[in-house]
């Protein structure tokens, strides 16, 4: 009796569900994105951007490596140091298929 009544409810179940049909769904398509660091040093200001990208490009972040906590998104961007010294520059990437690069360089900026 219970074998028949499950048996009822998966066929049940199979009636009421539409058909999974892919070719109505649209997935993004993309090349995985990468870049170096390029920069310039005007004393305690430093221009990041973005070297030799390639891929599809959805997002820039950068953290700028001086502890404050305070990111800058975008393929180019300025930055003010408070103090002169050698700081490690992280470069996130990440594009709409939510490919993710990540690369790192050290700089030296003085006053």
């Amino acid at each position: 009796m219970i074998r028949r009544f499950i048996f009822l409810l998966v066929g049940l179940a199979a009636m009421g569900c539409e058909p999974f049909d892919l070719t109505k769904k649209n997935f993004p398509v993309c090349a995985k994105p990468s870049a170096s660091i390029g920069y310039t040093v005007g004393r305690l200001d430093v221009t990041f951007f973005l070297d030799n990208p390639q891929g599809d490009i959805g997002v820039a972040g950068w953290d700028p490596g001086d502890s404050k906590g305070k990111t800058r998104v975008g393929t180019r961007v300025t930055y003010s140091y408070d103090q002169p010294g050698t700081y490690t520059i992280t470069l996130n990437i990440a594009n709409s298929c939510d490919d993710k690069f990540t690369t790192t360089r050290q700089i030296t900026v003085s006053n």
